[in-house]
């Protein structure tokens, strides 16, 4: 067949196109990770892996971290190394004025890989396939009747629409203190009639963060504790004198003492009930009545079992190389980061408090915050003048140092926040390179002279040798003994602190005054000093209730 020219012509330049096109592509390709292109095609990337796998990136990887967790984040078998909790059981106190803001997270994290719990609050709820009990439904109603304590939970059931809108006009948080302190003896017999016969019941709040693998390992093989003994475990608080276990840190009852307490004692429930109304608090009262029909008393697993949270934990000596079982004052944001540490971490060993600093609090540390409270309270110094004494707060008059055993830095500390600095500064032990440029560990001008212009005279004599690590050990000695990490300075007081906390924001102050501002810092040479001194914690120091 005779293909025409105008045939032939459009072949050509057909050829020609499909060319064009291709070398176009080869040039442009390599641009595709430049500028523009990049955020759209990660934006496509990160939406297809997010609809097509369960590996995200480790939103807690940072630098400082790299170390301590992976990059990335694989949700898709968080159970599998979650510990079996066969013969525990978790009980969770809630309040209905909270537990739509609390509860979902929990289910995400912390119970979603728990076989059973049970919740309890002060009005009945349910939140997707949960149900949250109501501790206060057998509650008897001539105790309720002219108890103002009662209030919010007569007004709960009348509120027509959520909770939250309720609460939030009513603006009275009080009411839901006043109201929780009746749920915890009814919610003991509630759970052992609806969970009887098992070895231990955890008692937590909805601020509580439980550290399962830890709580398990401890409970079966390092507490040596017998479950069928009758026992009380907790972080001990005191009111009046009588120690109980805190509620918000957590507490555990064996079944022993829990069966005993709520079949043998028919009446103790109704007592405390009445009782109620002239006491503070829920978690004191049930010691008292374990005290009282069981003669038991709490005993102290304490830092283990603690109050505190990440950015609040006392870090240092006493907070360590110890194992954490629990922690308190957590936001749902909080329960969710720590979990996803969990998760992340790169090692299955015990989980110490040191490890939290480590891998979430070390990458946020640096020498200092405006308006930040960074909790630094043990020692304070003030402003002599009797008037600024008068003005000060009453928590810091009582932490100050008597004049006669403060040193020239301490009487001037209170000045400024630079000078706030220079106690911790004070405590400074020179490090190994100074004090070789110094010719200390008994190197002698002769023979340091000796040297020629490409060698460097060195100690090897035995005797220079024992010097040096006699000198080592006396330093290592001082690093470890140190009792400033960090400081605080407001309105001319100067506070100190003998651990190392991250702490929280403060708002700022309306007006422009320099004094009236929350000024925190960290001596982090101090605090790096005393994790080098400490060396590795080979050994998980395990509490031994007492």
């Amino acid at each position: 067949m005779i293909v025409s020219p105008s045939s032939r012509r459009l072949k050509v330049f057909g050829a020609i196109a499909v060319l064009g096109l291709v070398i176009t592509s080869l040039h442009v390709r390599p641009r595709w990770n430049q500028a523009p292109f990049e955020y759209a095609r990660d934006y496509y990337q990160s939406v297809t892996n997010y609809f097509g796998s369960p590996v995200y990136n480790n939103t807690l990887y940072t630098e400082g971290n790299e170390g301590m967790v992976d990059r990335y984040y694989n949700s898709s078998s968080h159970c599998a190394n979650f510990p079996s909790t066969d013969g525990v059981l978790l009980v969770m106190k809630t309040g209905a004025t909270e537990a739509f803001d609390r509860i979902p997270t929990h289910l995400l994290t912390t119970l979603s890989c728990l076989p059973d719990f049970l919740m309890f609050s002060d009005m009945e709820q349910q939140i997707g396939p949960y149900h949250i009990y109501d501790a206060l439904a057998e509650f008897e109603e001539s105790a309720k009747a002219h108890n103002a304590d009662f209030d919010l939970y007569r007004d709960q059931k009348e509120c027509p629409v959520s909770q939250k809108s309720c609460v939030d006009a009513k603006r009275d948080g009080q009411k839901a203190w006043n109201l929780d302190k009746y749920k915890f003896l009814p919610m003991m017999e509630q759970t052992w009639r609806m969970r009887p016969g098992r070895d231990w019941y955890i008692f937590a709040e909805a601020d509580t963060y439980v550290f399962w693998a830890n709580v398990i390992h401890w409970l079966k093989n390092e507490s040596r504790l017998n479950p069928h003994e009758k026992l009380y475990l907790g972080s001990r608080s005191f009111i009046g004198g009588t120690p109980f276990a805190h509620g918000g840190s957590g507490y555990i009852i064996s079944g022993t003492l829990l069966k005993h307490l709520i079949e043998f004692h028919p009446g103790v429930v109704d007592q405390y009930n009445v009782k109620g109304a002239n006491e503070c608090c829920g978690d004191l009262m049930l010691a008292q009545a374990l005290d009282e029909y069981e003669s038991v008393k709490m005993r102290q697993v304490w830092p283990m079992i603690n109050g505190e949270k990440p950015s609040t934990l006392p870090y240092g000596p006493g907070h360590w190389c110890e194992p954490i079982l629990t922690m308190h004052h957590m936001n749902a944001e909080e329960i969710s980061s720590v979990w996803q540490f969990e998760q992340t971490r790169k090692t299955d060993r015990t989980l110490m408090i040191k490890d939290l600093y480590d891998g979430l609090i070390r990458p946020k540390m640096q020498v200092s915050r405006q308006n930040w409270d960074n909790l630094s309270d043990d020692v304070c110094y003030l402003n002599p003048d009797p008037q600024a004494q008068q003005q000060a707060d009453e928590h810091a008059r009582g932490r100050q140092k008597k004049e006669e055993e403060m040193s020239e830095v301490e009487k001037e500390a209170w000045k400024s926040f630079e000078n706030c600095a220079k106690v911790c500064e004070s405590q400074d032990v020179p490090d190994e390179e100074e004090w070789e440029k110094q010719g200390l560990f008994g190197r002698d001008d002769a023979d340091s002279g000796a040297a020629n212009d490409t060698e460097t005279a060195e100690d090897t004599s035995p005797s220079d040798a024992a010097a040096r690590e006699a000198w080592k050990k006396t330093m290592n000695e001082k690093k470890r003994n140190r009792s400033c990490f960090q400081y605080r300075w407001h309105d001319e007081v100067c506070c100190t602190a003998r651990s190392f906390k991250l702490g929280a924001p403060k708002t700022e102050p309306d007006n422009s005054d320099p004094k009236a501002k929350w000024t925190s810092g960290w001596h982090l040479k101090g605090i790096n000093d005393w994790i080098d001194a400490m060396g590795e914690c080979t050994n998980p120091e395990w509490k031994t209730p007492d």
